[in-house]
């Protein structure tokens, strides 16, 4: 017999489904916490709500109850050695978190003393005095030794915690605090940002019985390369569904073992889409060992335009044949509920409940959909390392589409090999992703809802990075010359109906100048938004009207951008060196924006250098040479090129040796005619490969973006030579006025903020008075608008900021 199961909610219990609802659990949330105390004392039935939620988290508690900051560490010695010892062990058993994030901060010398009351030997005492301690959380306490609490265990403690972070602190691990058993029960384990190797982790994990029950890992900033993430991807397996590796040394070397981390739901990529979302199709060439299998979408009549009229509804419930499938995730999510957290503060509260939500009780710990059966990984933080545009690309090509958040902030432009122009520097670089929004579709990414990705995803502008150029021109150059070319290499970028099904969207590294076109590109993305909002509104009304209607998706609810440091405020964003040296920071007058004696509420704008900013060659790029050759070819605009591999072959493709599983075959790649046409994009491909060096690398299919080009559907490229597009062959410099036109992007997005509002409000308004009136068009998005901005160096400088 089929079932229906909500893959996201636990049914109740049989005791829970028959028992009468308790009036003061209902108030208890919004009881104030300071009167905690008191109602405990009323009778035993407001002490069974009221305790449990006091004694929950003592630290935190004692915070909101009036402790200053200055004496935390007194009434911490004074509760561990003097007051617990002496209270009920009934109430001792309500205590299942210690969360020391926001304690004893002001308190330098958090674990010294001679004496010995010292924190270490209170970590010795918590397992035996807290026997239902659930949650320990000493992030950023440097001088904090998280052995202390294995070291009671290894003596016969009780206490196994279900969750551990200690990031930041400076200790050492040793071997034997992972081997002692003490995280025989970890569910959530952070071992971020600490000294030493994981080698105790890793060894613990392979032995038999090792770690069973963690699920989320988080190891950022551990100087982690391929191979020792490698070893913890196949220690793993499909155990964990979160796994932060963010600010490692990983490349896209990585991405075969991360491969392994995820259930095979094949359920995940079918048919069923095909008319709202397109489908996947394999191509009759396997694959390549260094691309992956080749992979075409096989677009409907309209699932290229995302315009289908089901696209924002939610997918029908999931019936399982036989028990035992449910909480594998082993089928696509609908869409709509929650993305699961796995925030150490919302793992907190679901292991051991908090102020205003009650401990669940030990015996339903194992069914909490924290901790219940392997999912296989579902949230990837790969932020700060090393992979490319094409490594993320790979990714989610090559995982089954299981991924529900995934943050990789400025993967490297992918050059495939081929080096950069002579005229730059041998340190250039560009940050960002292009061409590459097909993979965030429901077709390849079917569970994705929170995604932190480069800003390029959306406006196609890349970061470049180089010597020789100031911040500003840099940033000038970035958005009117590269923009140009990777618009015609790659001419789609993301919108919100490509996944109607991501909720969460974070946009990083996006400059705080810009000439025009970034501005526009992100007013131009809440415009699309906001008509994403009303479509799902319109759409909503009609389903209601029905009693079976398929529920609505909710669409794109939370953006944020994150800005870069504004040059303007940095006088080294005006020069063409970065870092000011300490004599000429020191002798920087009020001109520059820099005394230690000037009145500080007078901020002055930095002046351009005196120096004149000289103007390099012109800068080219291949699409601008497409119809030209070298002078000895002697051929027309409309003639064919002279060149191999038009030479001797008149077709439009040659033949390449790939490998697939390291046998060597041979496949057919397209070249075009040879002719130059009225596409930019495929004459400079064709004029590419006139270069040997580019017939070498990666190829892979067409994808969308070189379809909307011109490419003909369902072949294979060289993509060494279509990337070559986007890189400039040389630069140039812009001049003063150039730089001085480029405007505040904050700016511009505060005002399209309030003219969209204004005029929202308008049409609200207008519709309360007139009920019959359709409702008038506007373009404000109502979800949530994030907005990051970094301090520039020069508030570092100011003497505000060292008074």
């Amino acid at each position: 017999m089929a079932h229906r199961r909500d893959r996201h909610q636990q049914p109740p219990s049989y005791q829970d489904a028959i028992s009468r609802l308790d009036w003061l659990a209902l108030v208890a949330p919004y009881v104030a916490v300071t009167d905690y105390p008191h109602l405990c004392s009323v009778n035993s039935h407001f002490c069974s709500v009221f305790a449990p939620r006091l004694w929950n988290d003592p630290l935190r508690s004692v915070r909101v109850l009036g402790l200053e900051p200055s004496h935390d560490l007194d009434w911490y010695f004074h509760f561990v050695f003097v007051r617990a010892p002496r209270t009920r062990p009934s109430v001792l058993r309500l205590v299942t978190v210690l969360d020391f994030r926001d304690f004893a901060k002001d308190n330098t010398q958090f674990s010294s003393d001679d004496s010995p009351k010292t924190v270490p030997e209170t970590f010795r005492r918590l397992p035996t005095l807290f026997p239902r301690l659930r949650c320990i959380l000493l992030d950023g306490h440097v001088e904090a030794d998280p052995a202390s609490l294995a070291a009671t265990h290894a003596s016969g403690g009780v206490v196994q915690p279900l969750l551990l972070s200690i990031a930041d602190c400076d200790a050492h691990l040793s071997m034997s605090f992972f081997t002692s058993g003490f995280l025989r029960n970890i569910v959530y384990l952070d071992v971020s940002c600490l000294p030493g190797s994981l080698q105790g982790l890793l060894t613990t994990a392979q032995a038999p019985g090792g770690l069973p029950h963690l699920r989320i890992l988080k190891a950022k900033g551990r100087e982690l390369d391929d191979s020792a993430v490698g070893s913890l991807c196949e220690a793993f397996r499909r155990r964990l569904w979160s796994f932060d590796l963010s600010d490692n040394k990983l490349s896209n070397s990585i991405i075969a073992a991360l491969s392994t981390m995820h259930a095979g739901a094949t359920a995940l990529r079918t048919d069923a889409h095909f008319e709202v979302e397109g489908t996947l199709l394999r191509s009759a060439d396997p694959g390549d060992d260094l691309y992956g299998p080749f992979m075409f979408i096989r677009e409907s009549d309209v699932s290229a335009e995302f315009c289908h009229p089901d696209r924002f509804f939610a997918d029908a419930p999931a019936y399982y044949s036989v028990d035992g499938v449910y909480g594998h995730d082993s089928v696509r999510s609908d869409g709509r509920a929650p993305l699961r957290s796995d925030a150490a503060a919302s793992i907190k509260t679901v292991l051991a409940g908090g102020l205003d939500h009650p401990a669940p009780d030990d015996a339903q710990l194992t069914q909490l959909d924290v901790c219940s059966a392997p999912y296989g990984l579902t949230h990837l933080d790969l932020t700060g390392n090393r992979l490319t545009s094409f490594g993320v690309d790979k990714l989610l090509r090559t995982t089954p589409g299981q991924l529900k958040s995934l943050a990789c902030d400025a993967p490297l432009l992918e050059t495939y090999g081929v080096p950069w122009p002579g005229a730059w520097p041998k340190e250039t670089k560009m940050y960002g992703i292009l061409g590459s929004a097909h993979a965030f579709r429901p077709v390849f990414s079917s569970n994705l809802e929170a995604l932190r990705i480069h800003h390029s995803f959306v406006t196609q502008i890349p970061t470049l990075e180089t010597t020789g150029m100031s911040t500003m021109a840099r940033l000038w150059f970035a958005e009117t010359m590269i923009r140009d070319f990777s618009e015609t290499a790659y001419p789609q970028a993301f919108v919100p109906d490509m996944n109607p099904r991501l909720t969460s969207l974070t946009l990083t590294k996006i400059p705080r100048r810009s000439v025009g076109p970034l501005t526009s590109k992100l007013t131009h993305f809440l415009r699309l938004a906001a008509l994403q909002e009303q479509a799902i509104g319109d759409t909503s009304p009609s389903t209601r009207r029905r009693r079976r209607s398929p529920a609505v998706l909710r669409g794109i609810r939370h953006i944020r951008l994150e800005f870069e440091t504004d040059p303007v405020e940095d006088p080294a964003g005006w020069s063409n060196e970065d870092d000011l040296d300490a004599n000429r920071l020191m002798d920087m007058g009020v001109e520059e924006g820099f005394s230690f004696f000037q009145d500080e509420n007078i901020v002055p704008k930095p002046k351009l250098p005196p120096r004149p900013m000289v103007a390099a060659p012109h800068m080219t790029s291949a699409f601008e040479t497409s119809a030209a050759v070298p002078s000895s070819a002697g051929t027309g605009p409309s003639a064919r090129l002279k060149h191999e591999p038009y030479t001797l072959n008149t077709s439009e493709y040659i033949s390449h040796t790939l490998r697939w599983a390291g046998e060597p075959y041979e496949a057919r790649v397209w070249i075009g005619n040879g002719i130059p046409g009225p596409s930019a994009a495929i004459n400079a491909y064709m004029t590419a490969l006139c270069d040997p060096t580019m017939r070498t690398g990666i190829v892979g299919p067409a994808t969308p973006a070189h379809v909307k080009a011109g490419v003909p559907a369902g072949v294979l490229l060289f993509y060494a030579a279509w990337n070559a597009i986007v890189v400039p062959k040389a630069a140039r410099t812009p001049s003063k006025a150039e730089v001085h036109n480029m405007h505040d992007v904050i700016t511009a997005l505060k005002a399209h903020r309030l003219k969209t509002r204004a005029a929202y409000e308008t049409a609200r308004d207008r519709a309360s008075t007139d009920k019959g009136a359709a409702a008038e068009p506007h373009l404000f998005w109502s979800g949530k608008l994030e907005v990051v901005t970094q301090q520039s160096m020069a508030h570092y400088r100011s003497s505000r900021y060292w008074r």
